[in-house]
């Protein structure tokens, strides 16, 4: 085989829920297919002799953040069955979560254009899986994280080396024989925004003024590290926290922590958006980044808002026309 819900958003960008009260509908991409309801059975390739014998199943259902579930039953060894995520087109990047690949039980690959599929991490042995049965599959994407779970135990926690390139839902199979897939279930969540800055009464007043009022008008989470609660290790905290986010906001003001947040942010390929007092030097390696200058005064914060604003509307926007 081959190697919380979304809340009504009241701002422009702003990305909407894809639960929708309307029954899923369904268009076959690749393959032969059968719909009905929330299930769909792939059939096989549409020609016996194809060498590249696999189905792509894609649903009206986007997701940024959130769950989606669905059960499928197959036969393992002779096919592969899963979950899509990011699909845009064919000819960009995708994510399938699946069972039976690789000759692996649990999978999580990634369709690269000019590549192909190619898996970023397996657990078990295919032999593991039983095709007189029906397993429930369960993934949550959060920001660039994604978490498979089969019959209610995690399987695989995997962070993506960037963003996806689109948000459509859809369901793949591999293979010559009969997958059935059922009870398909998307359930949506707010995306969130992560706020690199520093701490202390100045920076706190700059947060709960402009930053966080600003965020919360797009229907999304906001997350400053000072607010994650429990126990644990901060600087794995914070890595998790940045993964997880849609945005990272940071407050560039010459801080060192500020700085390591931004970089992980950046290896992650993460849309940022950097905020800094007007009349500081920036260090060099920052000065060539579109930076939002503010004035530390009174009528600083209402321009610091309008243009955060902005930032965020076109970040949303393209993220929904993908």
């Amino acid at each position: 085989m081959r190697s919380s819900m979304a809340t009504d958003t009241v701002m422009p960008g702003a990305i909407p829920s894809s639960s929708s009260g309307h029954p899923i509908r369904w268009a076959a991409a690749a393959g032969r297919w059968q719909f009905a309801g929330s299930g769909a059975s792939f059939l096989g390739p549409v020609s016996a002799e194809d060498p590249q014998a696999y189905g792509l199943a894609l649903t009206d259902r986007d997701l940024t953040d959130g769950s989606v579930r669905v059960k499928i039953r197959f036969s393992p060894p002779d096919v592969a069955a899963g979950v899509v995520l990011g699909f845009q087109s064919q000819r960009s990047r995708y994510i399938i979560a699946e069972l039976g690949a690789y000759m692996r039980a649990y999978t999580i690959a990634e369709f690269v254009p000019s590549i192909g599929w190619q898996s970023l991490e397996s657990v078990g042995s295919v032999e593991n899986l039983d095709g007189n049965r029906e397993y429930d599959v369960e993934l949550l994407q959060t920001g660039q994280e994604i978490r498979m779970s089969v019959d209610g135990v995690r399987v695989i926690e995997q962070t993506l080396a960037q963003p996806l390139a689109g948000r459509q839902v859809g369901l793949f199979a591999f293979g010559k024989i009969r997958v059935d897939f059922s009870e398909l279930v998307v359930r949506s969540a707010r995306p969130s925004v992560f706020v690199a800055m520093q701490f202390g009464q100045q920076f706190d007043a700059l947060y709960r003024e402009v930053i966080y009022p600003c965020v919360e008008k797009f229907g999304l989470n906001i997350v400053r590290m000072d607010e994650v609660p429990g126990p644990g290790i901060i600087f794995e905290d914070m890595k998790r926290q940045i993964a997880e986010a849609q945005i990272v906001i940071a407050e560039i003001t010459p801080n060192q922590n500020v700085f390591y947040e931004l970089g992980y942010a950046h290896a992650l390929n993460k849309p940022t958006i950097l905020v800094a007092q007007r009349g500081k030097e920036l260090p060099f390696d920052i000065r060539s980044y579109r930076v939002i200058f503010y004035d530390d005064s009174i009528g600083g914060k209402p321009a610091l808002e309008r243009s955060l604003q902005k930032h965020l509307e076109a970040i949303l926007s393209e993220s929904h026309a993908s």
